[in-house]
């Protein structure tokens, strides 16, 4: 029985500009799963994402480190414009699963990103707990992660739903028990929900 919905951000829950925006820093085509992967292995953005350095760390380390000719600023500007706003339905989505289920948002994320997203919409509002990497000092895939939120949560990961645009993210949790589900947008998850209802474990 599902009690726990544990949901990614970006990708997910709101619009992503991430690939273009990197592809344009980087001046190369990266298919979303190099993305990923090389988002959780470049220093940079694993530092920052894992709140190891602010932003203005990040943005010359990831100048450095990608050996780009631009300026900080314009790096910061571009950076910040990777999220956007809430994908469609997602607050009508929340709400409807908030009073069968806790719900928390479990991403890796940076206060940049953060802050832009609390300071312009409410959809954070709707969950029970808020799962960031960069204030736990961790980013998923890494098992840690999910073993945290699975000890906070106190339940058992088979009665968690995770929900991410990421594979490698689903396969980490599905290997410690998670029901883990590789979905796009809010009415993806909404039609997982949906059958998992129908299949007598709402």
């Amino acid at each position: 029985m599902i009690t726990h919905i544990v949901s990614d951000m970006g990708g997910v829950l709101v619009e992503l500009q991430w690939q273009d925006r990197v592809e344009k820093l980087l001046n190369r085509p990266l298919p979303m799963e190099d993305l990923h992967r090389l988002w959780v292995s470049a220093p940079s953005t694993v530092d920052f994402e894992s709140g190891r350095t602010d932003f203005d760390q990040f943005a010359a380390a990831f100048i450095q480190e990608f050996d780009l000719a631009i300026s900080p600023a314009t790096l910061q500007q571009e950076f910040l414009e990777i999220v956007q706003a809430p994908l469609p339905r997602c607050d009508q989505l929340l709400r409807a699963l908030k009073p069968r289920y806790h719900l928390s948002l479990l991403s890796n994320t940076n206060p940049a990103h953060y802050q832009k997203l609390r300071d312009r919409y409410t959809f954070f509002d709707h969950f029970d707990q808020l799962f960031l990497s960069y204030q736990l000092g961790v980013m998923k895939p890494s098992p840690t992660i999910f073993e945290f939120v699975l000890d906070q949560l106190g339940t058992a990961p088979e009665q968690v739903a995770f929900f991410d645009d990421g594979a490698g993210n689903v396969e980490a949790a599905r290997r410690l028990g998670i029901q883990a589900f590789r979905v796009d947008s809010p009415d993806q998850i909404w039609a997982v929900v949906e059958k998992l209802s129908l299949d007598g474990t709402p």
